[in-house]
């Protein structure tokens, strides 16, 4: 084996945590909907489901779990982390840092550096490369990076298919437990119009080929400026960005076609029915990780002098030696849609839960419009199965799902498929071991900061409370109706919203949902948002 050593540095991800949305649509629903041939989004995009957030989960909903997830996978304590960043396109102040918020919600220490990094999909990827340069730089010594989006478009668009949602978080410290980050990255970036979001609107838009010819040539581009910095390297799993999951295996075959042709052309001529096993490693060195084997592989190798049945044997060996290495993080792309910023990301967590060994090598082009494309290479570390085989995996979140028709997607989208909630007395799941979520509000509900001499409310309301909140609980009570989804005095008097339909004895799972008071007369607290928790019944206590 090849030392690498060198090529890494001592920085890297130490724990990691996911999160999505449980309700899901078939894209095949959707194509017999919208009249559209379902191989379309079959074979055409690759693309078998869509995860939808219910109306009023948000980023925050879905970054906190994933945020604490990665905490308590690596048994963090929140006080030890001095940075946080979130790398998101899905905005939920134009001003106000949403890193602020999860920082509050998570336990974070007040004495972090706190920051949003808004850069399309590649935001996540920017953020990580702030916290590496920090821990470099001793400036901080960890630091814990959500990647968190929504994405949304036009109903009945061509990109409605390509829709999705997801979190993932990482934790970066030196000496990390789960992979160290190449010691150079690969970078390009340019004024190119191939997606944009308009102020104020929810729904992006993309000019269809011209984007996706724009993503293949930033991440060719990222990829040539990484070989220029580090030279030629080798790759056990080749990741990137992921609008859909066809566009990763294009830019693969495309880095095969254009970057790595040379070296099939400099293998030797043979005589028919001649294969020598020094040819094969060659070619499983180059292809290991490829689904297919492309056209013009077969045709080069047949013109310098390969049999049909020596092409064939080929074949055979490569698909039989990668079965199990071919791209296999687009089943997390396949399964959520586009995530954004927690695609790439929580692709390449897939690969260290499922697939990779000990000293694995991983490839990233992370790609963001506009546009912006970051390569880099991680190397698995020793104890990366200590994090990694811990649960909830992604592969839960996959299996564990509820499937909504189209018509209630349709009217989710539209802001109208509100979940009812009941009212109840909760307890700690005997299986909890004390995890949680510590808040502090005021008398009307509102999430105050735990900064002594600031924690009152600014809109004037009376009351200071903390209360902890277990992760996983039990409904002690009847559940009680809930006549005011807005009236938030429940929390201080022992209750909690739960929704769904539970009985008495029903275990829960903590969540977060977003409150807007639409009726809010205080000129200044127009618009400002709250969260609040909200339990949901769950089968498996992990």
């Amino acid at each position: 084996m090849i030392n690498n050593d060198y090529l890494f540095c001592d920085i890297g991800i130490d724990s990691v945590g996911f999160y999505a949305p449980k309700y899901y649509i078939k894209l095949k629903d959707l194509a017999v909907e919208r009249n559209v041939d379902p191989g379309k989004f079959k074979k055409g995009l690759m693309v078998h489901e869509m995860r939808i957030p219910e109306v009023n989960e948000d980023i925050i909903s879905l970054g906190i779990k994933a945020g604490y997830q990665a905490l308590v996978k690596g048994g963090i304590s929140p006080k030890s982390i001095d940075a946080l960043f979130v790398g998101t396109e899905t905005i939920t102040y134009a001003v106000k840092s949403v890193s602020n918020i999860f920082a509050e919600l998570l336990g974070i220490s007040t004495n972090s550096v706190c920051q949003d990094v808004y850069n399309a999909c590649a935001g996540g990827t920017l953020a990580l490369l702030n916290a590496i340069a920090l821990v470099e730089k001793d400036i901080i010594k960890k630091a814990l990076v959500i990647s968190v989006d929504i994405s949304s478009y036009q109903v009945g668009s061509p990109s409605e298919a390509t829709q999705g949602s997801g979190a993932i978080a990482l934790v970066i410290s030196k000496n990390p437990r789960v992979a160290t980050f190449g010691e150079k990255f690969g970078k390009v970036s340019g004024n190119v119009d191939d997606f944009f979001r308009p102020a104020n609107e929810k729904n992006a838009k993309v000019f269809g080929h011209y984007s996706v010819n724009t993503y293949l040539n930033f991440q060719l581009k990222a990829y040539d400026d990484l070989i220029n910095n580090i030279g030629d390297f080798h790759a056990d799993y080749y990741t990137f960005h992921a609008p859909f999951s066809k566009l990763p295996i294009k830019i693969m075959q495309q880095i095969i076609q254009k970057r790595w042709i040379k070296h099939i052309q400099n293998l030797p001529k043979v005589k028919k029915n001649q294969i020598k096993s020094s040819i094969l490693k060659k070619l499983d060195y180059l292809m290991h990780d490829i689904t297919v084997l492309p056209e013009w592989l077969y045709l080069k190798l047949k013109e310098r002098g390969y049999s049909s049945e020596t092409l064939e044997t080929i074949s055979n060996k490569l698909i039989a030696n990668v079965k199990s290495k071919v791209l296999p993080q687009l089943r997390v792309p396949s399964h959520f849609g586009n995530s954004y910023n927690a695609s790439i990301w929580s692709q390449i967590v897939f690969i260290m839960e499922e697939y990779s060994h000990v000293n694995d090598v991983i490839y990233f082009g992370s790609y963001g419009s506009g546009a912006t494309c970051i390569s880099g290479l991680l190397k698995v570390q020793k104890r990366f199965k200590e994090i990694v085989s811990k649960h909830p995996k992604i592969n839960d979140f996959i299996e564990n799902k509820e499937r909504k028709t189209i018509q209630e997607y349709e009217k989710i989208k539209a802001g109208k498929f509100l979940p009812k909630t009941v009212l109840g007395e909760i307890v700690e799941h005997e299986k909890n071991n004390k995890r949680g979520f510590t808040l502090h509000f005021c008398d009307e509900g509102c999430i105050l900061p735990n900064i002594e001499g600031l924690n009152h409310c600014p809109k004037g309301h009376s009351g200071l409370h903390e209360k902890f909140f277990p992760l996983y609980a039990v409904l002690k009570s009847e559940p009680i109706v809930n006549p005011n989804e807005n009236n938030l005095n429940y929390l201080y008097n022992g209750l909690v919203r739960i929704a769904g339909n539970v009985k008495q004895g029903a275990s829960l799972e903590y969540e977060i949902r977003r409150l807007e008071n639409k009726e809010e007369t205080n000129f200044n607290a127009i618009g400002l948002l709250n969260w609040s928790p909200l339990y949901y019944p769950v089968q498996k206590i992990y």
